[in-house]
């Protein structure tokens, strides 16, 4: 009787066994290596968001988001690769925008142009608010000199 650990198919299996975790080993390194932040969104996106995140347009849970960001909890790069999406704030400040994101999802789909897309949501936004300062009316109310002195 042969010893089964001689058997040439159980040879066989260990060197597949062997080769498939040499190739697990490495994915989990090019893995390991690959970067964790959102595909697509450049620095400049991030640099875009933070600014929208900060602007008066924002939903109150982006801006405490950003304000938790600033604070120096954790970056944008974390919220966007996932590393803080077990935390209820950062759920709650994205979750809030949640419905536009679909909503222009759903528009590109059916093939709408993204300049009209963002051109309909300001539209809907209504007009830029006026920036305070002195009205038409008393704008020279601070003229001291006579006009004839010019």
């Amino acid at each position: 009787m042969s010893n089964p650990l001689n058997d040439p198919r159980l040879s066989e299996l260990v060197a597949q066994l062997d080769d498939a975790l040499t190739a697990g080993e490495q994915v989990a390194e090019e893995a390991a290596r690959t970067s964790t932040a959102a595909p697509g969104l450049t620095e400049e996106d991030i640099a875009e968001l933070e600014r929208h995140a900060r602007g008066g347009g924002a939903t109150p849970e982006l801006a405490e988001l950003q304000q938790r960001i600033d604070a120096g909890e954790f970056s944008w790069q974390d919220v966007l690769a996932g590393r803080v999406s077990d935390d209820p704030g950062v759920q709650r400040g994205l979750a809030a925008g949640m419905a536009d994101v679909q909503e222009a999802s759903t528009l590109l789909h059916e093939g709408h142009d993204v300049d009209d897309i963002i051109a309909a949501k300001g539209e809907e936004a209504g007009p830029a608010p006026r920036r305070p300062g002195p009205s038409e009316d008393d704008w020279d109310d601070d003229w001291t000199q006579e006009p004839d002195r010019w």
